[in-house]
């Protein structure tokens, strides 16, 4: 198959993916629906309005990080640029698999401009950092979220800031990335980089988990609910990465609101609506924010072709015709 062909051929995939997930999130909304119609009669708006800034704000922190990971691995580009590859790449996750999100990120930020490696490795980077600053910000959480719980696990927990902080520590980190790029055929190859960056980029990351966990405390008041707001931020957090990490389910879906419900004190019926809401809001936070992420890529993508030189597109046109006989 000629290149031109095959290009065309992956444009078209593409979009029908971002239409799937697009579809996947507006079915999300519609099964969550249920169970947060009736709640929602009863909402504060104010309440409401600070929770979905702080959802928003979350997202585009995640952003940042990876802005930050390309930066570190002396990747430059445009903070819009890479906020909208984010977003747009993000509508993967909503996709069966657990491996779209990576795949959408890298492959927008490819067409960007960044080699496909470095957009692959430093889109992974990014996930282990935003992990890593997760369990930072549960176990500073944990003492004061279990607290008259019941719960005697919370001092516990601090012991995650510690090995938070020595898991991206190059000795650590070395090997590590050496199987990583094993197993990749050289795919995923990365330096190690001192300590100090490392700490920074998963520091980087922990404002985004304290702007989840006070979503779900704003969803909480919202609904009228009487809880301690460090014990929904923790189990908000923690909801969150076991999500995450269950990769085969599409954005955590069910198994975020499980975890949820067990952690943060509230009765099940209340908790489930918390629950539900605070994912509502996310959901939409994706689907604008993946929207417009698609839109401004493309817009970017046009721009540029039209302000590339004519010799160099001719130039390009004859190579490409060349590697094809």
């Amino acid at each position: 198959m000629r290149p031109a062909r095959l290009k065309t051929w992956v444009r078209i995939i593409g979009i029908a993916v971002a239409l799937l997930a697009v579809g996947l999130c507006l079915r999300t909304l519609i099964d969550q629906w249920s169970a947060i119609g009736p709640a929602l009669r009863q909402t504060h708006a104010g309440w409401i309005a600070i929770a979905g800034v702080s959802s928003a704000l979350s997202m585009v922190g995640l952003a940042l990080l990876w802005w930050r990971c390309l930066r570190l691995y002396g990747t430059r580009t445009r903070l819009a640029d890479t906020t909208a590859w984010y977003f747009a790449g993000e509508l993967g996750k909503y996709l069966p698999g657990g491996v779209w999100s990576v795949v959408g990120r890298g492959e927008l930020a490819q067409r960007g401009g960044v080699g496909r490696g470095q957009a692959y490795s430093t889109t992974l980077l990014s996930y282990a950092s935003m992990c890593i600053a997760a369990a930072l910000v549960c176990g500073a959480l944990a003492p004061v979220a279990t607290r008259g719980s019941g719960l005697g696990w919370g001092w516990a927990v601090l012991a995650l800031i510690p090995l938070g902080c020595l898991a991206v520590h190059p000795a650590i980190v070395r090997p590590i990335l050496s199987v990583a790029a094993r197993v990749t055929r050289g795919r995923v190859a990365l330096q190690v980089r001192p300590w100090g960056s490392m700490l920074g980029l998963v520091l980087w990351s922990v404002p985004t988990w304290i702007l989840v966990g006070a979503a779900a405390s704003a969803v909480t008041a919202a609904l009228g609910y009487d809880q301690q707001p460090a014990r929904v931020a923790f189990a908000a957090i923690a909801a969150w990465i076991v999500g995450f990490l269950v990769v085969p389910v599409p954005a955590g879906a069910g198994v975020r609101e499980l975890v949820f419900v067990a952690l943060c004190g509230l009765a099940a019926g209340p908790a489930t609506a918390v629950a539900a809401l605070a994912r509502l809001l996310l959901v939409a936070v994706d689907m604008v924010g993946g929207l417009a992420g698609l839109w401004w890529a493309r817009s970017a993508r046009r721009s540029r072709d039209q302000n590339e030189p004519v010799d160099a597109r001719v130039g390009g046109a004859r190579t490409s015709r060349e590697s094809s006989r």
